[in-house]
């Protein structure tokens, strides 16, 4: 029976948080790019590998979680690249798995680059029923096991230099319901529209600030705007903050480990109603570039 309430307690709250198949919203988007826009690949201009563990809502039984890779690079010919995506969330009593690939082409000009992406794969997804305790267990709408896979189909835009950046993404075209088991289908009003931007600014020698927001525009649903700002110390250590709309307050920090990795933790606390019965979400990334191919020994923050 508690599995059942969580389980109606999650539908209840689906607009505000990553209880969707194709909206997975990492808390550190803002030093991976890519992970929200896929015409972001090649951007550190080297290969990158980024993974990411999130506990969402800790202290609730059974509360969601996801694990997140991507991996990046520019090819040989420098105005193109390539990006892999793979994630997995659980959440109550199912759990969604998907893989995309994208095909990234950029246009230098001055310095800056103007790049147009396209991405695709697969997302599956199983629903456990049979996990969930009933009065009735004779009941049919709680008796099989639910598995299904659905096409993902994405597109991004992205304008980026040393210390600036902006993109538009569409994440997927196609809408699936996550409680049901329809077939996906092209639903403007269904889909989100992630409009991102950001810029470095160098206080003095050794301190950086960082602003940047992201906007995330769904029309039938609810859109989420936050707005971030970071400290970079002698580009070795950063701490940020974030306000977001839904009322969760994000806290980052950060520590390069050596120019070529770097780990980062945060932690989100929703002031709302759910911060009433959870003790918030932490999540902890490893990004790893290998080697650089810029004519510079610091870190790469855009």
């Amino acid at each position: 029976m508690k599995q059942l309430i969580f389980f109606l307690v999650l539908i209840m709250v689906l607009p505000l948080n990553v209880f969707s198949q194709k909206r997975l919203l990492m808390s550190q988007y803002v030093h991976n790019r890519y992970t929200i826009n896929s015409a972001f690949a090649g951007s550190r201009e080297t290969l990158s590998l980024m993974g990411s563990y999130r506990k969402q809502w800790t202290s609730v039984p059974n509360s969601p979680n996801a694990q997140f890779f991507s991996a990046h690079a520019p090819l040989k010919a420098d105005n193109m690249a390539l990006g892999l995506t793979m994630f997995n969330e659980e959440f109550a009593i199912t759990q969604n798995t998907g893989v995309s690939f994208a095909y990234t082409y950029r246009i230098s000009d001055w310095g800056n680059k103007l790049a147009f992406s396209i991405n695709g794969g697969v997302i599956s997804t199983k629903s456990m029923w049979s996990e969930v305790t009933i009065s009735n267990p004779n009941d049919p709408a709680f008796g099989e096991n639910e598995t299904g896979a659905d096409p993902q189909i994405g597109f991004g835009v992205a304008w980026y230099g040393q210390k600036f950046f902006a993109g538009f993404s569409i994440a997927d075209f196609l809408y699936n319901n996550p409680i049901d088991s329809e077939s996906s289908f092209f639903e403007p009003l269904k889909t989100d529209y992630i409009f991102t931007g950001g810029y470095l600014f160098s206080a003095n020698s050794y301190l950086k600030i960082q602003p940047s927001f992201l906007y995330r525009l769904n029309p039938d649903e609810y859109s989420i705007i936050d707005f971030s700002v970071s400290a970079i110390i002698y580009d070795l250590l950063w701490a940020g903050l974030t306000y977001r709309n839904n009322k969760e307050t994000i806290a980052m920090i950060g520590w390069q480990i050596t120019p070529q990795l770097r780990f980062a933790y945060s932690y989100d606390y929703p002031s709302g109603d759910l911060g009433t019965f959870n003790n918030g979400n932490h999540e902890v990334t490893l990004q790893f570039d290998f080697g650089y191919r810029f004519m510079t020994t610091s870190p790469k923050f855009f």
